[in-house]
């Protein structure tokens, strides 16, 4: 992996600035992420969201779970904190959506500039480190001079499917994840039971709106994991605003993070991939604001 430098911990808010909601919406208060305060939340409803049909690997506990949320939010958190939004229940305090975003132009290093995709893609990979280890196959071959203390007894202690979960994570999750282009990204989720209400087209509307500049951001991106049996790639392909298409898809690859017994078993189809889509800032502002 080359050498990609970037913060050791998430950027500090002031309690201030995250604690104040800079917009409501019914019962619901939207406002800035703040790390030490949010961090296991967000990784439990990414966690719980993130999978097809929302259904966690049975053999992962919290921890790993916890560990999970942080290698897929944590490039956002350590360098896009301006664009990581949470939604709390205004009734009962709980975060219940989160969305993080990033410019998607190269991100500056000391050496010189990064493309914004292999920059998280890097970022990620280190934060598996810090969490589990440098992973690899010789975890399997503890005697074969391979120990890293406790990270190595943590992972061990997930079990043989975790494992080979967090492999394929490391190992083939960069190349399993499609190309995107330099324009501002996003992901979202929504917790079940507050999903509905408008807070995910909502907090797209926030972001799009955060890139004021029409020419320089003229596209904005979101990568989904699409499948039988959860949202489909024709379901995004339909999403329309006055019959013309909301999104286009720029890059698509298969992921082969699940064996074929949990496909079966969760009725995932033979496919499952990562995509990439591409909108027009325009239109998809004026397709989320009509909802």
């Amino acid at each position: 992996m080359s050498a990609v430098n970037f913060p050791a911990s998430p950027p500090d808010l002031s309690d201030a600035a995250a604690a104040d909601y800079f917009f409501r919406m019914g019962n619901y208060g939207f406002r800035l992420y703040q790390h030490d305060k949010d961090e296991r939340a967000v990784c439990n409803l990414c966690w719980n969201n993130a999978l097809p049909g929302g259904r966690p690997f049975p053999l992962i506990p919290e921890a790993g779970a916890l560990s999970f949320g942080r290698i897929v939010t944590g490039p956002f958190a350590r360098y896009a904190t301006k664009y990581f939004y949470v939604v709390d229940d205004l009734s009962s305090g709980e975060l219940v959506a989160y969305l993080t975003g990033a410019e998607g132009v190269d991100v500056a290093i000391d050496n010189g500039k990064v493309p914004w995709m292999k920059w998280r893609d890097d970022c990620a990979e280190r934060i598996a480190e810090q969490e589990f280890g440098e992973i690899s196959y010789k975890l399997y071959l503890p005697l074969q001079s391979y120990f890293e203390g406790r990270k190595f007894l943590y992972a061990l202690s997930l079990g043989p499917r975790a494992v080979q979960f967090l492999l394929h994570a490391k190992f083939n999750s960069a190349k399993e994840m499609p190309a995107a282009p330099a324009c501002p990204e996003f992901h979202f989720h929504v917790k079940q039971g507050h999903r509905g209400a408008g807070i995910g087209s909502k907090m797209i509307e926030l972001f799009v709106r955060s890139f004021p500049n029409k020419n320089k951001y003229s596209k904005i991106c979101a990568q989904v994991t699409v499948c039988a049996g959860h949202k489909t790639l024709a379901y995004y392909q339909s999403l329309a605003y006055r019959g013309k298409h909301v999104w286009k898809v720029y890059d698509a690859k298969e992921t082969a993070m699940y064996n074929a017994y949990e496909k079966q078993l969760w009725g995932l189809g033979p496919v499952v991939e990562n995509v990439s889509l591409v909108a027009d800032r325009k239109r998809l502002l004026a397709f989320v604001k009509s909802k």
